[in-house]
């Protein structure tokens, strides 16, 4: 009992002025709320809202593909990825704004639990919150003690809160509203309340899993702003009090996340960099609450009675499950399941339905086929970007250029620009990796800055991290540098926190390009090269997994039928086809030679 008594001790010394409360959804299981987990809520979100089996195939794929979650305590088991919570209500709420309030319903009216009842004697006695949760329990504790609700600005709901007549939409339970990240003046206070006057800040109930908006927040603080502060983290847990000892980083795709803390939150090392000493604790977390209460004057914290949530009730027609089924592997990048549904006409938009078939063709390799289908769709600014992209990806390169060079000069909207102008920059990446052009890139390279936009997250998680990847790799292309691996790391972890495992496997092929070293074992680079392969057939990408031809000595890896069968695949330019044979045989016999 040693870790809960230090922690009682530290935290009762300061006083309930001097300890900031950081809470999440675990604080509110407990009855009489009820309330669920996030896991629960996940369950209850696929229930409502898709067609039957839909969370049990999201979850066969992430096993397939090795996507396993570490804990922070070692007695706890290493799980397979859920699928993020925000990304399917997101996709559900596409075909009806009020299901996310329909889904939450049981959040708007909830009772206070023993838990809350100590929150608001903290409130009551000069502390301050934050909280990750919608409900306002909290708040009604302390009405019920005061008569009155709590000092403006002592408790920040910073993903905001349902009350009655609030839009759900303003919530922050949706992908579309995270992925921006916070607004100036969300993140102003959220940063107030975390540099304010408490020395230590205690979480509890809460996962540290909010990556886009506060994961970027506290990154964003200058080192130092948090000097001086303790954050005691509590892992609830049924085991005797501990501090747990980081385990290893957990693999994504076979290659670690490279987390210096292991499975510990990233936000732990956010608040350790701005300063903070961050200690984490294992066990009854009303323990350690009862502890304070007892030295506060507080009343007693009971162990909570947990009891199932209450069901709640949605009409989700089965047309409606059909196309939020759809618009949740699209936005996952499940592509056989995607395959599997557009026959069924799900209601969706046309130009949704239009895109769902272009990227199916673009994953079959049929980019020669594509770019027809392209030319006959009525003029847009992405008929424009996907007639490059298919010039491109065939390795049509003089051309891509000059149709997206002639189209990006004569466009003036912004979002235009930065679809055209993304695209464009790519053409030019590869224009310096191809011995015939490599003369014309670099030169052009050094020149994009100069008309690409700058990546703002603002402008939504697809756009802002391809834009943040090209930016990076033109700069050190035209330096002639190697790439760092941790800069498509980066932009896969991104793609990774939003649950789409399509877009992240296209990353894992960059860092597998940019982490490639002249010393590589054979054996290690057809391990690597042949997994990636795998899991590009396991999400049904023939271009993928072909695509894996093109990594650095592929030719050591793989046998020249299959790179016939391979070219053969996938509707490459005919001069493609000559390089990346060319190349290939020149790889088998570099390593014939030095055999």
């Amino acid at each position: 009992m040693t870790a809960l008594a230090d922690a009682v001790e530290a935290l009762a010394r300061a006083g309930p002025a001097g300890v900031l409360f950081w809470t999440g959804a675990g604080v509110s299981r407990g009855a009489p709320s009820c309330l669920p987990t996030g896991w629960q809520l996940t369950e209850r979100t696929f229930s409502a809202l898709f067609r039957p089996f839909t969370l049990e195939t999201v979850l066969a794929y992430h096993e397939l593909l090795g996507w396993r979650r570490g804990a922070i305590c070692p007695t706890e088991p290493v799980r397979t990825r859920p699928p993020r919570l925000e990304t399917a209500l997101g996709a559900g709420s596409q075909q009806s704004p009020d299901l996310v309030g329909e889904v939450l319903a049981d959040l708007r009216d909830a009772r206070p639990n023993p838990v809350h009842e100590f929150l608001a004697a903290h409130l009551d006695a000069g502390g301050r919150q934050l909280t990750a949760n919608f409900d306002l329990c909290v708040e009604r504790a302390f009405h019920e003690r005061r008569g009155r609700p709590p000092c403006p600005g002592q408790i920040h709901h910073f993903h905001h809160a349902l009350a009655d007549g609030t839009d759900p939409a303003r919530l922050g339970a949706t992908l579309a509203h995270i992925e921006r990240g916070f607004d100036d003046a969300d993140r102003a206070a959220f940063v107030e309340r975390l540099r304010g006057p408490a020395r230590r800040i205690v979480i509890v109930g809460y996962s540290g899993s909010d990556f886009f908006d506060v994961d970027v927040a506290v990154a964003g603080l200058p080192p130092g702003a948090l000097d001086g502060r303790t954050v005691h983290w509590v892992n609830h847990s049924s085991c005797a009090w501990h501090r747990p000892a980081p385990q290893p980083p957990t693999a994504v795709f076979g290659v670690e996340a490279g987390n210096p803390d292991g499975t510990l939150p990233a936000l732990a090392g956010h608040l350790r960099r701005a300063g903070a000493t961050v200690e984490f604790l294992c066990g009854p977390t009303t323990e350690l609450l009862d502890g304070l209460a007892s030295r506060w004057g507080f009343d007693p914290v009971p162990p909570p009675v947990l009891r199932p949530p209450r069901p709640v009730g949605t009409a989700v027609d089965d047309r409606r499950r059909l196309a939020a089924t759809f618009l949740f592997f699209r936005a996952v990048g499940l592509v056989p399941e995607v395959r599997r549904l557009l026959p069924a006409e799900p209601a969706v938009s046309a130009e949704e339905l239009a895109l769902s078939r272009s990227d199916l063709m673009w994953e079959e390799g049929r980019y020669a086929d594509l770019r027809r289908w392209w030319r006959r769709q009525p003029p847009s600014p992405r008929r424009t970007e996907r007639i490059g992209a298919t010039l491109w990806v065939q390795g049509r390169l003089l051309p891509a250029y000059a149709w997206l060079t002639w189209h990006r000069r004569r466009t003036s909207d912004a979002a235009d620009l930065r679809l055209i102008a993304e695209t464009e920059s790519r053409v030019i990446e590869h224009m310096g990796l191809v011995p015939d052009l490599r003369w014309l890139g670099r030169p052009l390279g050094r020149r994009v800055a100069r008309w690409l936009p700058t990546p703002s997250q603002q402008d939504g998680l697809h756009v802002f991290r391809r834009l943040a990847d090209v930016h990076g790799s033109l700069k050190y292309a035209t330096a002639a540098a190697p790439r760092p691996e941790s800069e498509a790391a980066e932009t896969q972890e991104w793609f990774l926190e939003a649950g789409n495992v399509h877009a992240a496997l296209s990353f894992q092929h960059r860092r597998l390009r940019d982490n490639h070293r002249a010393g590589t074992p054979v054996a290690e680079l057809a391990r690597r090269y042949r997994d990636q392969q795998r899991r590009a057939e396991i999400l049904g990408s023939t271009a993928a997994s072909w695509r894996v031809l093109l990594l650095p000595r592929a030719g050591q890896v793989f046998t020249l039928r299959e790179a016939v069968v391979g070219c053969a695949a996938v509707q490459f330019g005919a001069w493609h086809r000559v390089r990346l044979l060319g190349r290939l045989l020149l790889d088998r016999a570099r390593s014939r030679g030095r055999a």
